[in-house]
């Protein structure tokens, strides 16, 4: 606001009661003279030379507070006014943003909501949330798990954000925790500014999933196998617990695609993937990590064992074969290598094992 600072209505009436003023005590003057100093009556006294001086000495020092005060008031009334615009400004954003915006004291009442979070909790007037515990409009599990974060801004003073979904609606959002501080730097309350994140969540799921999953079969790709076996065979280790990879390898797959199509030979693929989907846990890893090659990564099974793994694919592949009507038998080649938890191997070790004894089962058939 650095503009001229203009006279105001209340400026003008400032000035003129000085002036007023200057008259009001001058006539008080010249009665005080009149009495004890002339000893003459007052409309003499009043006329007398030096009280004209002094009328113009006390209305100019009243003329000139008048003038300088009422720059003050104006400079006053402009701030203020500036700053209810501001809180104008500073409303309207708040109740127009789609983010959540609520307020929260040392005892978790409520002492703000925005339009926005108001319709979320199902809220209509202020009157209805004022002073309303957070506990009393959230599930004891979401209840807790906001306490603690907010007892961290609380003991911290500093900002904190996270991300979490919504028990409510299944929602995701990134939600900021702020303090609002007093005079002496204690912190009395709690922003919570609540950005709706669910669409960019979705989309970076997808691109995760893509990213980790072979587009023809679903299955995981190379690189979905990996990560996802890494994490397995951590828990595996510290279950203590054995794990087996079976290495598939598809038969004859140029003869298919040189004599029926590469499209047939798709068919093969997604036909592989489909009956392994179907024959081993949901847990279980299953990828198809290169052209015609697909792995199951499967944490020990106490009523599994590697002859059992092989001959549930080996029937399944029968009833494929059996009720299909193509003109080529769908066949896969087996390798299965079983790992004990503290073999200390890695992946791409583990990997290889079942890779080589998938090749001396193919060279033996």
């Amino acid at each position: 606001m650095g503009g001229r600072v203009g006279m105001t209505k209340s400026a003008y009436i400032t000035i003129l009661i000085s002036f007023i003023a200057a008259h009001v005590l001058l006539l008080i003057d010249t009665a005080v003279d009149s009495l004890f100093v002339y000893h003459k009556p007052f409309p003499d006294v009043l006329l007398h030379q030096n009280s004209e001086i002094s009328f113009i000495w006390v209305a100019a020092a009243f003329i000139l507070f008048g003038f300088f005060t009422s720059r003050s008031l104006a400079r006053h009334e402009e701030i203020e006014q500036a700053l209810r615009q501001n809180e104008r400004k500073y409303h309207s954003l708040v109740e127009s943003t789609e983010d959540s915006i609520y307020v929260v004291d040392r005892d978790y009442r409520y002492l703000f909501m925005n339009r926005k979070h108001m319709s979320r909790m199902g809220f209509f007037s202020e009157e209805e949330y004022l002073g309303k515990e957070y506990s009393m409009c959230h599930s004891p599990d979401e209840t807790k798990w906001f306490y603690v974060k907010a007892e961290k801004v609380f003991s911290s003073g500093i900002s904190l954000q996270h991300s979490y979904r919504s028990l409510r609606d299944g929602r995701h959002f990134l939600q900021t925790l702020s303090p609002v501080k007093n005079d002496r730097g204690e912190t009395i309350a709690i922003t919570v500014v609540s950005k709706d994140v669910t669409e960019r969540k979705m989309m970076e799921e997808q691109l995760r999933s893509l990213s980790l999953t072979d587009e023809l079969t679903g299955l995981y790709n190379r690189r979905g196998f990996f990560t996802m076996a890494g994490q397995q065979i951590k828990m595996a280790r510290r279950l203590k617990r054995g794990i087996f990879i079976l290495y598939a390898d598809v038969d004859n797959m140029k003869k298919i695609n040189d004599t029926h199509g590469h499209n047939e030979g798709d068919s093969a693929l997604v036909n592989t993937a489909n009956i392994l989907r179907s024959n081993y846990r949901e847990s279980d890893i299953i990828a198809r990590i290169g052209g015609d090659e697909f792995v199951v990564f499967q944490v020990d099974n106490a009523e599994m064992s590697a002859e059992k793994l092989e001959e549930r694919l080996k029937e399944s592949l029968r009833k494929f074969n059996d009720e299909d009507g193509r003109n080529y038998t769908l066949s896969v080649s087996v390798g299965i290598a079983y790992f004990d938890s503290e073999s200390g191997l890695s992946i791409d070790e583990m990997l290889v094992t079942a890779d080589r004894k998938m090749y001396e089962n193919k060279k033996q058939r």
